[in-house]
């Protein structure tokens, strides 16, 4: 039977982590899972056409009937709520100690609190995070040799400066609408491929739109240069206000919450494939071909990296038509798991 126990977990800084675990008896393993951008609480419940869960329910039910205990925090500044639609409570002060290097620190020092809890002083450790916490675990991961594993859910090894000037220069919305209109294959998107609307969508994305409105250029196709036409005034400000340290900017019109310092910290970071590249223990990308938070090609790099670093311990896994959170919300719709999750379960029971 599953149990639950919360704590409460001095950070290096004296910050006070607050740590949740589930766990089912005779723990063979224990998954540290480092969180995504953002505001986020050990629970993440959410609401969904008026359904409400949480969203680690999920990983917690699939680790423990595996055997493994699933444990996670609440980002710093940040807790429980009952105000929609996040249910997050953000304090001000301790949210702006949440950045690049307090959050590598959090994962070496949660991961040294649970080795130290007997129940789990002969569990492996896996460490396992999600996009912003799975950039960041290859830099914990090489400060310590004993982890059995990463799991790194929807990685990317790309700077996150590159990033944003991807997602900003029109990448994040060309991947978007080759998906809505059925040609993610293409890159781009022909005048009949608008037209013919496969999934229905136009009218409820684009009402009142011409193809041409959309193709800012005027080249006949839509593609990541006209998103990048419209995007530049909002991409400088951005920018500018990351360089300007205005927070209060970033907060009223950036779409997830973040200061100016924990961009900086992020520019700042070592090659991240580098890093990845130091852990012997085996690594597993988890990653959605329909995800339009991160670049795709940044794959290559990584197996370039690794084979020259003569490491074989690096498995890629890619799911068709998977998004950012690898299908998370079909669990929610329909109460199947999707596969790229599936995966991820099945392959943390085997390590």
């Amino acid at each position: 039977m599953k149990q639950t126990k919360v704590f409460h977990v001095a950070a290096h800084d004296g910050y006070q982590l607050e740590v949740k675990i589930d766990f089912p008896p005779n723990s063979k393993s224990i998954a540290v899972f480092c969180q995504g951008s953002g505001p986020n609480t050990y629970d993440n419940h959410r609401e969904l056409n008026g359904r409400h869960f949480n969203y680690f329910d999920l990983f917690a039910d699939e680790c423990c009937r595996r055997g493994i205990a699933f444990c996670r925090w609440n980002t710093r500044g940040c807790s429980l709520s009952d105000c929609a639609s996040d249910f997050v409570a953000v304090n001000e002060a301790e949210f702006s100690t949440y950045c690049p290097e307090t959050s590598v620190q959090d994962i070496l020092t949660v991961k040294r609190f649970v080795k130290a809890i007997p129940a789990f002083q002969h569990s492996k450790v896996l460490l396992m995070g999600m996009s912003e916490g799975a950039s960041l675990i290859p830099f914990a991961a090489e400060k310590c040799r004993d982890v059995a594993g990463l799991l790194l859910l929807s990685f990317s090894c790309r700077n996150m400066k590159e990033i944003l000037d991807w997602q900003l220069s029109g990448g994040s919305s060309m991947v978007n609408m080759c998906r809505y209109f059925g040609c993610p294959q293409k890159g781009v998107l022909e005048r009949d491929d608008f037209l013919a609307d496969v999934f229905h969508v136009r009218s409820a994305l684009f009402p009142d739109t011409a193809f041409e409105d959309l193709d800012a250029d005027g080249d006949g196709r839509i593609t990541q240069a006209d998103f990048a036409i419209r995007l530049a005034d909002y991409k400088r400000k951005v920018f500018q206000a990351i360089e300007a340290g205005d927070d209060q900017w970033l907060k009223e019109n950036y779409p997830v919450r973040a200061t100016s310092c924990w961009f900086r910290q992020h520019f700042a970071l070592p090659d991240i494939a580098a890093a990845l590249c130091t852990v012997t223990a085996p690594v597993y990308i988890f990653r959605g071909d329909d995800d339009a938070n991160i670049p795709a090609d940044d794959i290559d790099k990584l197996r370039k990296a690794a084979s020259a670093a003569g490491r074989d311990n690096l498995h890629i896994l890619t799911f068709p038509g998977h998004d950012h959170d690898l299908n998370y919300l079909q669990y929610i719709v329909n109460g199947t798991i999707p596969d790229g999750l599936q995966r991820v379960f099945d392959i943390a029971q085997a390590l």
